[in-house]
């Protein structure tokens, strides 16, 4: 492999860091604000909706149904979600934090996967596993280098007293 190809790679993977970290985003912002890609506007969590309401009430399925279903619409649980949606996404596209973004990400899309078991359109593997993968294969392969602030944050001088924090 050449000098060239190992950069294209590693901008790949900072590329694919920053998507993913929009998905979150973007998630955080439709449920905020009812942008309609799946949250309407009635919805919103500025108006008054819960974020979780809808999903964690009819979406599940499986033999976790009705732990999700006692946490529908629950306060805490909603806070949570979001904070754990903006938090990670501006994490991973700034390209800060890669520890306890890549932790919370994989966390958060296990728990997504785990709200329908088994997969309704794969027998064992859906979107969600594959987006852990790659989320794993981006921390390990050095993903949060490129594109990214990575260089500067580990130099703030709390990130180096909490190696938590690179």
């Amino acid at each position: 492999m050449t000098e060239l190809d190992t950069n294209r790679g590693a901008i790949c993977l900072g590329i694919l860091r920053i998507a993913m970290g929009w998905t979150m985003v973007w998630a955080f912002m439709d449920k905020l604000f009812g942008l309609g890609f799946p949250s309407t506007p009635d919805v919103a969590m500025i108006n008054g909706g819960s974020p979780t309401e809808y999903y964690l009430t009819y979406l599940v399925d499986g033999p976790f149904e009705g732990i999700w279903n006692s946490l529908a619409g629950n306060a805490v649980v909603d806070w949570l979600l979001m904070f754990g949606l903006i938090a990670v996404g501006v994490s991973m596209m700034l390209g800060i934090a890669s520890k306890l973004s890549t932790v919370g990400f994989v966390v958060m899309m296990a728990l997504m996967f785990a709200l329908e078991v088994p997969p309704a359109d794969n027998p064992l593997i859906d979107y969600h596993i594959i987006y852990i993968i790659a989320a794993l294969a981006v921390y390990w392969l050095g993903g949060y280098g490129h594109l990214g602030l990575q260089g500067r944050w580990s130099e703030l001088p709390i990130v180096r007293r909490l190696p938590i924090l690179e």
